[in-house]
C-alpha cells in the first residue's frame, strides 16, 4: 500500500496522471487568493504510487496522529473524476474519526474555504457535505 507522507498543511493528492494541464489548472484555482484574499494552506502530493487508489486506500495510506486521529481533519484528492469532468470538483475526504460522514466533491476554488474552516473549527466537515448541490458537489453557499 502506498504511503502518504507527512504534510505541514491539508494534503491534495494526486491520483490521476492522465492529464498534467488539467492538474496545473486544478492547483492554480485552489491557491487562488479569495476577493478577500485568503489562500488556502495545502501541500500538493504527487506520488504514481497513488494512481488510481480511492478515498478509502488514500486516507488508509495516511498515517494516524496519536492515538488514533489524522494531523488534518480532511485532504483532497484530485483523481480521475476530476481531471474527466469540466468543473474538475475535487474529492473531499473526511479524516476526522469522530465524524461518520463520507466524501463529498468540492469545486476547486472552494478548496480554501473548507481547508479553512475546519483547520480552525469554524465549520465542521457535516455542514459543507450537507451543503452539496444535487450532484454532491459543494460550490459554495
Amino acid at each position: 500500500m502506498a504511503e502518504l507522507p507527512e504534510t505541514r498543511s491539508v494534503p491534495v493528492v494526486r491520483a490521476d496522471f492522465s492529464d498534467d494541464v488539467v492538474w496545473k489548472h486544478v492547483k492554480e484555482k485552489i491557491v487562488e487568493p479569495t476577493e478577500e484574499g485568503f489562500g488556502a494552506d495545502v501541500e500538493f502530493v504527487e506520488d504514481r504510487a497513488l494512481t488510481g487508489l480511492d478515498e478509502a486506500e488514500i486516507a488508509n495510506g495516511y498515517r494516524r496522529a496519536y492515538p488514533h486521529d489524522y494531523r488534518h481533519p480532511i485532504l483532497f484528492v484530485v483523481d480521475a473524476v476530476a481531471v474527466a469532468v469540466p468543473e474538475q470538483p475535487v474529492l473531499v475526504v473526511n479524516l476526522n474519526v469522530r465524524i461518520d460522514a463520507g466524501p463529498f466533491r468540492a469545486l476547486p476554488r472552494q478548496v480554501q474555504s473548507i481547508q479553512d474552516n475546519l483547520s480552525l473549527a469554524n465549520m465542521d466537515y457535516l455542514e459543507f457535505a450537507r451543503s452539496t448541490d444535487t450532484d454532491g458537489v459543494f460550490r459554495g453557499f
